[in-house]
């Protein structure tokens, strides 16, 4: 079979909606206000944003380089260098960039069925006048049904493969011109709302007024997963959207501007969901309900209009979920089809089964299969469902190990003339900057993060 032609973003903004469109999405709106809730406010935050400058951005380029130089997805990619002495490391290296966005799909794609159940529910009433706890109340009682979270679990993944199977242009270009610039509206919307019925002065408080106490080598670890989750690294997105990246495009503009625009994103879903958390006495460490407890109660206050602006806000959710999905399926379908395996299409296909059928065992975690605890016998992983262990697993070690793999290989094995040609800075005092923390700051700081946690 005819390996498939390898296609070319039309524009640098067209890669930078579709980029931004796989690090924003459910990492910020739904998995950052909890996450930063459930680790001290602030003190999460300030970690953050210090790994974003310090690790994200020179991974982001790094990423981006590797695709682009190469010209193929990330298998293909880490093998095109060649010449190492331990190039079988870095083929690992490639399979674990395959291997492990299909890991995260299978707990992704239950949550973005959550937020299909959610604008279906809002379009036909459901959350119209809630009485006190309802809104918790009926987030459990989604949790606890396994035909519910199966089925639109199995409509998010059907929904991706379609995208997918349709190629670059045709399917994941036309999506983000359209999903992207209408999610940024809808939440700026929402701040506003926030800002004006909610407690903002609290929220503000909350989110950048740091206690260094809580500041512990766990919580340092939480937030370098969280970074890595919304930036997309070590998932194989970023690596495939740069090798379909043209040469006239910089690299450095680009990821500065997916990191400016993926922050920007966490702290206005933090601003979203804080003050109406506060002014309404909601739990604000409710755990991965949060936004699906907290924002029904604010669309039933804003009266009729709400139920239009909360139909809107879960389906652009939706949709800025698929945006991640799709990304995610993306490496191993162009993978499988330009190494001529299978057509796209077919390729597409063959990844969702899989996905869904290892979704199933993910979604009935939260249920059926709920007190099934796989590696509970670890310290580390008590009391963590099937899902648990494949969030902690996928978010916060393998994709740290990828990105702190990709450091070393591209400050210690590609040779410096490429990194120079590729960054197109020039043998300037920036170029030595960004290629000082990738050989030497990332992957010591990584590997410090497990030493004194993981292992």
């Amino acid at each position: 079979m005819q390996p498939a032609k390898h296609e070319h973003w039309s524009s640098g903004f067209t890669f930078l909606l579709a980029a931004v469109g796989s690090a924003v999405g459910l990492g910020n709106i739904w998995r950052f206000p909890y996450v930063v809730a459930e680790n001290g406010g602030g003190a999460f935050v300030l970690i953050y944003l210090a790994i974003v400058i310090v690790f994200g951005i020179p991974l982001l380029m790094s990423e981006l380089m590797i695709g682009r130089s190469s010209q193929k997805p990330p298998l293909g990619a880490m093998q095109s260098f060649g010449g190492s002495r331990v190039q079988k490391l870095w083929d690992a290296v490639g399979w674990s960039y395959l291997l492990v966005p299909m890991g995260i799909l299978t707990f992704y794609s239950v949550v973005a069925g959550w937020t299909l159940d959610y604008a279906f529910g809002m379009g036909i009433g459901t959350f119209n006048n809630l009485e006190e706890g309802a809104s918790a109340r009926m987030f459990q009682e989604l949790l606890a049904s396994p035909v519910k979270l199966v089925f639109w679990m199995t409509l998010s993944i059907g929904i991706t493969v379609g995208i997918v199977a349709r190629g670059l242009k045709s399917g994941l270009e036309t999506t983000v011109k359209i999903l992207m610039p209408a999610l940024f509206i809808i939440l700026i919307i929402l701040v506003l709302y926030a800002s004006i019925t909610g407690d903002f002065a609290r929220s503000v408080t909350f989110m950048f007024e740091p206690d260094f106490s809580k500041i512990t080598p766990k919580l340092v670890l939480m937030a370098a997963g969280q970074a890595f989750f919304s930036l997309s690294l070590g998932s194989g997105a970023i690596m495939v959207y740069g090798s379909y990246l043209t040469r006239d495009i910089s690299i450095p503009k680009m990821a500065v501007g997916v990191a400016f625009a993926d922050t920007a994103v966490a702290l206005l879903a933090g601003f979203a969901i804080f003050p109406i958390v506060f002014a309404f006495g909601v739990d604000h460490a409710a755990g991965p309900g949060l936004v699906f407890v907290t924002l029904p109660i604010v669309f039933n206050d804003m009266g009729g209009i709400g139920q239009i602006f909360g139909v809107l806000f879960f389906l652009l959710l939706a949709f800025a979920a698929i945006t991640s999905t799709i990304s995610l399926l993306e490496p191993m379908v162009a993978e499988l089809s330009e190494e001529g395996k299978f057509k796209r299409a077919r390729a597409a296909i063959y990844c969702g089964a899989v996905l869904w059928f290892v979704g199933v065992f993910v979604a009935l975690s939260n249920n059926i299969l709920s007190d099934v605890h796989p590696l509970g016998f670890l310290p580390l992983f008590e009391g963590k469902t099937i899902e648990g262990v494949i969030e902690f697993l996928s978010a916060n070690v393998f994709m740290l190990l990828n990105g702190m793999m990709v450091s070393i290989f591209v400050g210690w094995s590609v040779k410096r003339s490429v990194t120079l040609e590729e960054m197109g800075l020039g043998d300037s005092v920036l170029f030595k900057i960004w290629f000082l923390l990738v050989r030497f700051v990332v992957p010591l700081g990584v590997g410090f993060i497990f030493y004194d946690v993981v292992l």
